[in-house]
């Protein structure tokens, strides 16, 4: 998903109008951009995995047939109702356990369906705090994504909980890649300087939170940037393209908001662990792949940045 859903409508509509907005979910929504665009414009965003552009936010009703649990085998639909269910926090996991995810592929099943469902496993074993899991089923997916800035994203974190860090590193490397379209690390300092301060590096954690702040305060959306922005004035949707340019930008600036506070809590922490010695800005001793040489993009998700501790 190229989003993520940080309120819901609060939907009045029938039993059948439901039905009918479930039925009209295409079965290739998973394969593009486009595609899941054209089903929340299809459907005037009355869905709840669209972005909610059309109503206030409100409690959600969670005996409504849009927030049934999928059953049976995996499938476009019902892959698209966990898809839904994980971004409202609940996620299906019996279900999910029972597709045996880390298994071979069954030869019926179509690949990218299969990889999409392993990220979304490896997702909710992370949430869960299975991190072995998890990163496991990542790996497996990586060739999946490869192009794909979230998934990198994703990925680091896995692996900084792993003890990864190398790796971890090199994920940012990767999701920040030319080669791939770009979507906002809002976390990138935050992970750095947590694994700067994992290998007792104070001063460098210290100075990764300060250029990070300055960074995302001075940060501008790129709402009017977005796919979804841009699909939407190719097509001339006239006040749907506004409505969604500012539930994006709400959205980038509810998430600098999060980011910044996170750097925050992480200064706080480090300053009273070096309370008793004096903290000097330092210069890190990382080394960052050259951004200016050649990029390659069987390369993408096989960055590691060496990192050695200090502890």
């Amino acid at each position: 998903m190229l989003f993520s859903l940080f309120s819901f409508a609060l939907i009045s509509l029938s039993s059948q109008e439901v039905k009918n907005l479930i039925e009209r979910v295409p079965v290739d929504w998973y394969s593009s951009t486009t595609r899941l665009f054209e089903y929340c414009v299809d459907v005037n965003f009355q869905h709840p995995i669209c972005p909610n552009i059309q109503s206030e936010a409100g409690p959600i009703d969670y005996q409504n047939e849009f927030y049934t649990a999928p059953t049976g085998p995996l499938t476009s639909h019902s892959l698209f109702q966990a898809t839904l269910l994980y971004q409202m926090g609940r996620p299906p996991d019996f279900w999910m356990a029972t597709l045996n995810l880390d298994k071979p592929r069954p030869a019926t099943i179509d690949p990218r369906l299969w990889a999409e469902a392993q990220a979304l496993w490896a997702k909710t074993l992370f949430d869960k705090q299975k991190y072995k899991e998890s990163i496991a089923l990542f790996d497996q997916i990586v060739d999946d994504f490869k192009g794909k800035a979230l998934f990198h994203q994703q990925r680091a974190w896995a692996q900084f909980f792993n003890g990864q860090y190398d790796r971890a590193l090199g994920s940012i490397i990767s999701a920040e890649s030319p080669l791939i379209y770009k979507v906002p690390f809002f976390e990138k300092y935050f992970l750095r300087a947590l694994i700067e301060k994992e290998t007792c590096r104070r001063s460098e954690a210290l100075n990764t939170l300060a250029v990070g702040r300055a960074n995302l305060s001075y940060a501008k959306s790129p709402a009017e940037n977005h796919p979804w922005t841009l699909l939407c004035e190719k097509r001339s949707l006239g006040s749907t393209c506004e409505k969604l340019k500012s539930w994006f930008d709400a959205s980038f600036k509810r998430q600098i908001k999060k980011a910044l506070e996170d750097l925050d809590l992480l200064e706080i922490e480090l300053r009273d662990e070096t309370a008793n010695t004096q903290a000097k800005p330092g210069k890190s001793e990382i080394i960052w792949p050259s951004v200016s040489g050649e990029n390659w993009q069987d390369e993408l998700g096989h960055y590691s940045v060496p990192i050695k501790t200090k502890c």
